[in-house]
């Protein structure tokens, strides 16, 4: 179950009580190629993932307060990173667990030898994984891709982890 996620465009109210596959999976493209700096830039992909998860168009968006905004994406990037996330992480029984740093790690990263994975990266990895449980739901279901991609995200997690945690039982 997620947080409900609200925006109010002038007077209507926009509510969102789950997530799908699809929101997901649009949510990791825009974040994806987010990797500017800026607050312009980070504005204007505020605005393209507040108008995917609220199914609202541009002209509806500028209605909406700059400060309810703000709120509505830091409640949405909350969900998507704090909440779904984590539920792929609770895909793996065994946690992997928190590398340690060495007394050379700074050093390495200096000098350049440490190669850093981006953020971008991250987001790709993220969405890559939805892909494989909409293939296992898929088949599972005998859904079409379409009907998948409609799902609660954080159900069809549910259904993976089950079918993890049972695989070996007959």
């Amino acid at each position: 179950m997620i947080p409900e996620l609200t925006l109010l465009c002038g007077q209507d109210e926009y509510v969102r009580t789950s997530v799908s596959a699809k929101m997901y999976r649009r949510y990791t493209e825009v974040m994806e190629k987010n990797n500017s700096d800026s607050a312009a830039s980070a504005f204007r992909f505020n605005g393209r993932i507040l108008k995917d998860i609220f199914n609202i168009s541009e002209r509806e968006l500028a209605r909406a307060d700059i400060v309810e905004q703000l709120a509505a994406a830091k409640d949405i990037h909350f969900v998507m990173q704090e909440v779904v996330t984590q539920k792929f992480l609770d895909l793996n029984p065994e946690h992997p667990e928190q590398q340690e740093k060495s007394a050379f790690d700074e050093y390495d990263e200096e000098n350049g030898y440490n190669e850093e994975k981006g953020a971008g990266n991250v987001w790709r990895v993220c969405r890559e994984n939805l892909d494989r449980v909409v293939k296992m739901c898929i088949r599972a279901f005998r859904d079409s891709y379409t009907q998948c991609m409609e799902s609660d995200i954080m159900s069809l997690l549910d259904y993976v982890k089950f079918e993890i945690l049972t695989i070996n039982e007959s």
